[in-house]
């Protein structure tokens, strides 16, 4: 695991540890709730796009990604739909997808949050 820090104030840091008290969270879990939250409403309404990192393509992908290899190299372009040539994403988006499967931005936020409530080894 990596870390995220930010610097505050000496002021700053006794307002939060008493906002996470008030809220009956250790400061720790407190900013890891407000990390995501943070995270997932500041992406609400703006958008963004980042490059896929190899891991990050779904096995659906990676079969349809050798597809398109065969018959990128096999078919003049004008023929490739018709022999099963589809688009595959270089990108991660943060938009709902149509089968229903939450942004990337989302799932990101959600699962630093269930960081909060994971029992501290």
């Amino acid at each position: 695991m990596k870390t995220i820090s930010i610097q505050v104030s000496d002021k700053h840091h006794s307002l939060l540890t008493r906002i996470a008290a008030a809220d009956h969270r250790r400061l720790s879990d407190f900013n890891y709730l407000i990390f995501g939250n943070g995270l997932d409403m500041f992406f609400c309404e703006r958008s963004v796009h980042v490059k896929k990192e190899a891991y990050e393509y779904t096995k659906e992908e990676k079969k349809q990604q050798a597809i398109n290899k065969k018959v990128e190299k096999s078919t003049s372009r004008s023929g490739w739909e018709e022999k099963g040539w589809e688009h595959v994403s270089d990108y991660l988006y943060n938009y709902d997808k149509e089968d229903g499967e939450k942004d990337f931005v989302t799932k990101l936020a959600n699962e630093i949050e269930e960081l909060a409530y994971k029992e501290k080894t």
